[in-house]
């Protein structure tokens, strides 16, 4: 009976042992998880809020230039010292050249970070140089992104930012300055990762990904990439992921999306964002951290904490069986004890 008694309070300390373990790693975890999409929801904001005063900047200082003798009315001589000295002078940022146009669309000048191109090459079907065509004097368009035709920078993602040069009341051109996605994403955004396998994407309202660390999402519509896919609770998926898109605010997502570095592999991520809100476009902006690379910190403490409560159960083993051990002992003696008394005592002087 006592060593049932023993190997229950064993067993019953060992269960109780594994419960606290458990809930505190569960409970850990899940401060952990709560923490990582709060840091991450922080970061988005602080990205946006960067990226806005970037393009601010980049705006303010084109329509300024725009004003400049050089570019109202362009010669050869001035023009492209103007055009070179506003590009090295933002040298630092991710803005990746300027172009000047004639009244028709067609380019006179443009310098990229590399050095000048040169001008013919006709952009009058752009947006921005529609727009322009009946924009007032100081005003700026902040394109959709779009892969660019020109100079260094043909075939690359780039957001031109465009306003009318007026000359004598009258439509003469426009200036545009540009930047590269891929750029402004490496030089602002990759200081909030919170993990080396955090990704940093910027979606455009409609859901197309104009910047990602993964070349095949790209230029893909991520709406109807999960639309039409055959993962399980995708349209919940949808649902969520249009509903963060379409907000006004920034938030937190916990959710399971194809990992496309493991080949589509469904993984759970925790995604902060936040609405980067232009003059004339909308993005959002969302740092996504895999749940496992978030909870990686925890690893050593699992170990420590199951070295901690194997040595506290090796201990109450060991001392279970000391006390086995002990209790048995005394039993004994108390068993002789008792025998001993039971035996008559021999009467000395007794013949036979």
């Amino acid at each position: 009976m006592r060593h049932k008694f023993i190997i229950l309070s064993g067993l019953f300390i060992i269960l109780l042992a594994a419960f606290f373990y458990f809930f505190l790693i569960w409970r850990v975890s899940s401060t952990l998880v709560e923490q990582t999409l709060r840091k991450q929801e922080l970061a988005a904001k602080a990205g946006s809020k960067s990226i806005n005063i970037f393009v601010k900047n980049l705006g303010f200082q084109t329509s300024i230039f725009a004003t400049r003798m050089s570019i109202i009315s362009p010669n050869t001589q001035d023009t492209p010292q103007a055009l070179k000295n506003l590009v090295e002078g933002m040298s630092t940022t991710p803005m990746t050249g300027v172009i000047l146009t004639d009244s028709r669309g067609i380019v006179l000048y443009g310098y990229e970070k590399p050095g000048s191109f040169a001008g013919g090459m006709d952009i009058s079907d752009r947006e921005y140089f529609k727009w322009a065509q009946g924009a007032s004097e100081g005003e700026i368009y902040v394109s959709a992104p779009i892969n660019s035709r020109l100079g260094f920078s043909e075939g690359r993602y780039i957001v031109p930012l465009a306003t009318p040069v007026i000359k004598e009341g009258k439509f003469n051109g426009v200036l545009v300055t540009a930047f590269f996605i891929d750029e402004i994403t490496t030089q602002y955004l990759d200081e909030l990762k919170i993990r080396d396998n955090t990704r940093i994407y910027l979606i455009d309202k409609e859901g197309v990904i104009i910047s990602s660390p993964t070349e095949a999402l790209l230029g893909q519509n991520y709406l109807d990439y999960i639309k039409n896919s055959n993962i399980d609770g995708s349209n919940e998926i949808y649902e969520t992921l249009s509903s963060a898109l379409a907000s006004d605010t920034a938030g937190q997502i916990h959710i399971s999306l194809p990992d496309e570095t493991k080949s589509g592999t469904l993984t759970r991520f925790l995604i902060g964002y936040a609405p980067v809100e232009l003059d004339n476009s909308r993005w959002v902006l969302a740092i996504a951290t895999p749940v496992s690379d978030a909870l990686a910190s925890l690893t050593p403490l699992y170990f420590r904490d199951l070295g901690i409560i194997g040595l506290v159960v090796l201990v109450m083993v060991t001392l279970a069986v000391y006390l086995d051990k002990m209790l048995g002992i005394l039993g004994n003696e108390s068993k002789a004890a008792k025998t001993e008394k039971k035996v008559p005592p021999s009467r000395t002087g007794d013949k036979a």
